[in-house]
């Protein structure tokens, strides 16, 4: 793991709440030049701290009324039901999110559908006809209150600039 500085911080910090700030504004948000600010905005791209950028839309906005997240234990858990699961988690667009975990479950998923009856048909296919399931929980979304995905960076800063 690199160590990163407070100018770091301040600039993952700004780029963690909007992706597009100008040159100008990126370093206004770290103290630097809008040039090194951009040279440690590539640095830290290339070094894999920003691993990519990405959007949030709002699912509601195209029409999935329900969001669940929904607990997965599979039936066997030999390494290439799991390998053959994961895979499957990433090629599936209804799941937006999927964990690997330990515990009580060996999933933790979010899945989105337009209403209950296509979450239905989603679960009795994807849970049930594709995959060794032994049980899924799923817990409807009331209201999103934090998405943003936003790491704490302040206190990784190593030294102050």
């Amino acid at each position: 793991m690199r160590k990163i500085d407070a100018a770091d911080a301040r600039l993952l910090e700004a780029v963690q709440q909007d992706a597009h700030l100008t040159a100008e504004q990126l370093g206004a948000a770290c103290g630097l030049s809008p040039t090194a600010a951009l040279k440690r905005l590539k640095r830290l791209r290339a070094d894999g701290i920003i691993e990519r950028e990405a959007a949030l839309v709002s699912p509601r906005a195209l029409g999935y009324a329900i969001m669940a997240v929904v607990m997965v234990t599979l039936d066997r858990e030999d390494r290439g039901v799991i390998d053959r699961f994961k895979q499957d988690i990433r090629n599936t667009p209804q799941i937006t999110s999927g964990y690997y975990i330990t515990g009580d479950a060996d999933f933790i998923l979010t899945i989105v559908a337009r209403d209950m009856d296509e979450y239905d048909d989603f679960t009795r296919e994807f849970f049930y006809d594709r995959h060794p399931t032994k049980t899924f929980k799923t817990c409807v979304v009331m209201s999103a209150v934090k998405t943003n995905g936003a790491l704490p960076v302040h206190d990784l800063a190593q030294s102050a600039i």
